[in-house]
């Protein structure tokens, strides 16, 4: 076998530089359990593992609890089939059959040739697929080297096959002509071929006996035949196609049978009558069917994107519900996050259903419960499927009193009854919210608090109701209202006024209480939606114009307009932080439009177009739903993990088409791809130390490092020793050191060697009490620029600065400290490094003070009340122009 090339690959990727936005990046796929690829189950012990198909992509399920254990990743094309045998699965995909362990590739048979892999069985060490050019074609499994082919003749079209118990080398193959032949493929040499049944055989399966198959035909007959004596044992009939056949292997003589309607037949096979008719146990093709071995148990998964197991728990009785995992089986038709921990998703859909999704782990999935309508289906002898309620069109939800009462609210297609739901009991609740004028709801909204629902009808009237009660309050509407239907319905935080638009191009601020119209806002164009974000009082429109417009609720005026898309604005959500707007149209592009720069930041587009959008309260994920895909798709918020530069798109730049997220996530190399190395200040910016002269600058040194000189002593109490340091028993040999606050070794004269007449007595001209601080003061004076001083100085850690400035050299002229305060002095001229001045001649003044005030007649103190002067009229230039802002921010927010 073929073991595939990953360096090759990653080298591939890697040059053909993917497309990506700057903002989102593909993380994960939601929602997604099986297609109507049959599954495959494999026993290991007392435990069953099942692996289903769904698309690009398998997962494998733990029975037991149902819950999912790994996710391959991406193939290239999508798989047609899969088997398993000796611990390893193989999937096929175009003319590739891929060997994958625990969910990993771990070899690949590539096949040549145009055709599509149908379905592939394991026969010791070859391989066998049926594919779709009417060729049986084998590779050994090890080498990876075709072994044979077989080539059915124009009157043989081969759909399906199997391997019948104890026939060593043989396939039996069924075909649309209606006739089945028995191939040896170890010499490609056609056996025994049998009669036309009268219909295509669509599917194949070993009893428990040997020599009996059961065929599965096109017409809803299913056969029990003895392939040895090719004698005809039984014949039942089931509606339609037969898509799936299982045969019970415990103690019960059963068979199951399913077609393509989604209702599973089950049989008496020794009385020979139909035991039970599960109508519409899947909502669509049953495309797997499968008892478990020695259990009385029937594992079903069809094309309604869902797997459950049925329990018989008495004999020839009725199968019950055991577990299920489902999603949608048709597209979403709205989705937003619930809650505030950015974990879970609320998604209604075209199949009927309400879903809550949860981000983090897949078996906390369900969906809401309508009521009895099993019960009811079977009453009244009609399909579950009839009782639902019609397709929900808008949904609103809040999690402020999701303990006490109903706290989501749906309006459905053609339907003036808003139903309400319970997160608590996943389940609808009691009450039904009509309209007072009868007519069809259109778009629902929940209080902040939780405790009421807003209700906007098709005439243009909004209903108001309790959630706890389901009693209708108050109606806002009348000859101040609206005039067309209602497209969008949003409350304040504080359930001051409630926010109404209408395809009528209004939007409508009223009352909360008195249900009074305060102000109404005109726009050009009939709207579409609205969404509002809470924390900043700003009002997001999507018009028919193309257009998305923002209102500000506190000035009622529109501060921002945005343009762009080029169809229709499907749908619009808010940043968590308010700084964005993510739209979404018919164009299918998502776009990003950044509101305090008024400029879009981000575009992409997709192959489908996005139907409804949500951003996570965290800020960590945009979700998204699109038409003809029945997941929800998550993207990773970049700015959030990466160092994002944004800058402004200009509309006529082309969008990058990017691929939707998969079920098994971003791989680790397509991660490295992604992610941009952070920007270097120090190799691409050139900052400048003053950008004008007349500027206050503050210096580039950490806050730490003057805030922790200004706060020394209560730093060296509270890092003082518990325990008073003991005298080492050997003192250590200590090295000669340079005089100044920075531990310098003297290695001047080790070297040198004594002469004869040296003396070893220290005269008084030979001690030199300057250090390194003190001469660059010192030098600082002579030329007027204490520039190198002051670099030097910035360099010190605060407790060196603080010695620095203890041991300043005192004489009776004081020349050290004049000069430190005419280098105080120089810092406040220049207006450079002015925090760090500050906290310099605090701790100068706080050490130094006494000796200063005990010579009056030193010129210091002329310095210091020029110093003083100096810092007076820049802080009252800067006070001047900070008062001058907030002057104008209290003026504008007025």
């Amino acid at each position: 076998m073929v073991a595939p090339d990953e360096k090759r690959r990653r080298v591939e990727s890697n040059s053909r530089g993917p497309a990506r936005s700057r903002v989102f990046q593909p993380f994960r796929a939601l929602g997604y359990i099986t297609n109507d690829v049959p599954f495959v189950i494999e026993t290991r012990g007392q435990d069953f593992f099942m692996t289903t198909c769904v698309g690009h992509n398998f997962q494998t399920y733990n029975l037991a609890k149902m819950n999912l254990l790994f996710v391959s990743p991406r193939t290239q094309e999508p798989i047609t089939a899969m088997t398993s045998a000796s611990g390893a699965t193989f999937v096929a995909h175009g003319t590739i059959i891929g060997t994958y362990k625990r969910g990993k590739e771990i070899a690949r048979i590539e096949g040549k040739g145009d055709y599509t892999i149908m379905q592939i069985l394991v026969l010791g060490q070859y391989i066998a697929a049926l594919c779709d050019d009417n060729v049986l074609r084998m590779w050994n499994v090890k080498s990876g080297e075709l072994y044979t082919e077989i080539e059915f003749g124009d009157s043989f079209t081969a759909t399906t096959m199997i391997h019948p118990s104890t026939y060593l080398n043989k396939l039996l193959i069924g075909s649309t002509q209606g006739t089945m032949q028995i191939w040896n493929i170890r010499v490609s040499k056609m056996v025994y071929q049998f009669k036309s049944f009268g219909a295509a055989v669509t599917c194949l399966e070993q009893s428990p006996v040997v020599d009996v198959i059961a065929i599965g035909l096109l017409d809803g007959s299913i056969i029990l035949h003895n392939l040895k004596m090719d004698e005809k044992i039984d014949t039942v009939h089931q509606d339609d196609r037969v898509t799936s056949i299982s045969f019970r292997t415990d103690e019960e003589q059963m068979m199951a049978t399913a077609n393509m309607h989604g209702d599973i037949a089950l049989w008496d096979l020794t009385n020979r009558r139909l035991l039970h008719n599960m109508k519409a146990a899947h909502g669509g093709l049953i495309a797997s069917l499968t008892f478990l071995t020695n259990q009385p148990v029937l594992v079903s998964a069809g094309a309604d994107n869902a797997v459950k197991q049925w329990i018989f728990e008495q004999q020839n009785s009725v199968p019950l519900p055991l577990k299920s995992r489902s999603g949608h089986y048709a597209p979403p038709t709205k989705i937003r996050y619930y809650g505030n921990d950015g974990t879970r998703i609320l998604s209604a859909g075209r199949d009927r259903a309400l879903r809550m999704f949860s981000t983090v782990r897949d078996a906390q999935n369900y969906e809401f419960s309508q009521g009895h309508i099993a019960k009811k289906a079977k009453q009244r002898s009609v399909t579950e499927e009839s009782l639902k309620l019609p397709i929900i069109t808008d949904f609103a939800s809040a999690s402020a009193k999701d303990k006490e009462w109903a706290n989501i609210v749906t309006c459905h297609m053609n339907d003036n009854g808003g139903r309400t739901w319970r997160t608590k009991n996943k389940a609808i609740a009691d009450h039904t919210l009509l309209s007072s004028d009868k007519s069809t709801n259109k778009t629902a909204c929940i209080s902040a608090c939780g405790n009421f629902s807003f209700i906007g009808s098709a005439s243009g009237q909004i209903d108001m109701f309790n959630l706890q009660s389901g009693l209708h309050r108050k109606t806002y509407g009348g000859a101040d209202g609206h005039k067309k239907a209602i497209t969008g319905l949003a409350s304040d935080v504080a359930n001051r006024y409630l926010i109404s638009a209408s395809v009528d191009r209004k939007i409508q601020i009223w009352d909360f209480k008195t249900a009074v119209v305060l102000h109404t806002v005109e726009l050009e164009s009939p709207i579409v939606k609205i969404e509002f974000h809470r924390e900043n009082n700003l009002l997001a429109v999507a018009c028919d114009d193309l257009g998305i417009r923002v209102i500000d609720m506190e000035t009622r005026n529109i501060v921002r307009e945005f343009w762009g898309h080029r169809n229709r604005i499907t749908d619009i959500t808010f940043s968590p932080d308010g700084r964005w707007i993510v739209s979404a149209s018919l164009d299918t592009t998502v776009r990003t439009w950044d509101l305090p720069s008024s400029t879009m930041v981000d575009i992409f587009k997709v192959e489908d177009v996005v139907s409804s959008l949500t951003f996570s309260p965290t800020g960590d994920f945009l979700a998204t739903a699109h038409v003809d895909n029945v997941g929800i798709f998550l993207w990773a918020n970049r700015t959030q993990f990466a160092n994002i530069s944004l800058r402004s798109i200009v509309d006529d730049e082309v969008a990058e088409l990017l691929e939707l997220p998969s079920l098994a996530g971003m791989d680790e190399q397509d991660t490295d791809e992604e992610l941009e190395a952070p920007t270097q200040l120090g190799e691409d910016l050139n900052t400048a130390e003053q950008l004008a002269d007349e500027m206050i600058t503050l210096s580039l040194e950490p806050k730490a490092k003057w805030q922790n000189l200004l706060n020394l002593e209560t730093i060296k109490k509270r890092n003082k020793p518990t325990e008073a340091p003991k005298k080492p028993e050997k003192a250590p040999f200590f090295l000669p050191t340079v005089a100044g606050a920075k531990a310098k070794f003297d290695l001047s004269d080790n070297d040198k060697k004594p002469q004869i007449g040296d003396s070893k007595q220290l005269h008084m001209s030979q001690l030199d009490m300057s250090t390194e601080f003190t001469r660059h003061l010192r030098t600082g004076h002579e030329s007027s620029d204490y520039t190198a001083f002051i670099t030097y100085a910035k360099s010190l850690s605060p407790s060196l600065m603080d010695v620095e400035i203890r041991t300043m050299p005192v004489d009776s002229e004081l020349t050290c400290m004049n000069n430190f305060i005419e280098a105080i002095l120089f810092m406040l001229q220049s207006r450079k490094n002015f925090e760090m001045a500050q906290a310099w001649l605090s701790v100068f003044l706080s050490i130094h003070g006494d000796i200063i005030v005990a010579n009056p007649e030193n010129n210091i103190h002329s310095k210091l009340k020029e110093t003083l002067a100096m810092q007076s009229d820049e802080f009252g230039r800067l006070s001047a122009q900070i008062h001058y802002g907030l002057c104008l921010i209290d003026f504008a927010r007025r």
